[in-house]
């Protein structure tokens, strides 16, 4: 498959996942959403799972990206504080869509679904016992409830509030506040 056909089925799967709020997509929605056949979507993803599995895969590519660019630096020249700031700056723009906040509770019910973000999240934020990160855990978590709260709309944090905890959770994370 095309690399650009791909990324936009993964996208119009999104895209129905953040119209529908639940992550129960089928290929119906998504040929639909995407312009192609059924049968051609079966053709790339040949069951449901292995459609939600590179949607997972799909998004935290780009979350990646993202924070690399964010990190300025290579991941791995980069310290675990360097990445929980770049965490902070990337959670406190927004971060997710409800739609990925949706697949990701998802693969949460469903453990076969968690490699994909299991694997980011050890190779992003491995908060092991060997070094003192307890304060960078906590920021950390932190900025997952902000963008939790927000992707889920629980919360709707105004532009200087935002701009105020992202500084004082960066601030947590050492270094200076931006």
């Amino acid at each position: 498959m095309r690399p650009s056909t791909r990324n936009e089925i993964l996208d119009a799967a999104v895209r129905v996942v953040d119209a529908s709020g639940e992550a129960n997509i089928t290929y119906e929605a998504v040929a639909q959403e995407v312009g192609l056949t059924k049968a051609g979507l079966r053709y790339h993803f040949p069951s449901r799972d292995a459609m939600m599995i590179a949607v997972i895969e799909h998004v935290v590519a780009r979350w990646q990206r993202e924070l690399v660019e964010e990190l300025g630096a290579p991941l791995e020249t980069s310290t675990l504080e360097e990445r929980v700031r770049a965490f902070v700056a990337f959670a406190g723009e927004g971060g997710a869509s409800q739609g990925e906040f949706v697949v990701f509770a998802e693969a949460v019910r469903r453990p076969e679904l968690a490699a994909p973000w299991l694997e980011y999240l050890r190779t992003w934020f491995g908060f092991g016992e060997d070094t003192d990160s307890t304060s960078l855990l906590l920021v950390w978590l932190a900025a997952n409830g902000l963008w939790i709260a927000e992707a889920t709309g629980i919360l709707d944090v105004g532009r200087d509030q935002r701009a105020d905890l992202v500084s004082r959770l960066l601030a947590l994370a050492g270094g200076e506040a931006r």
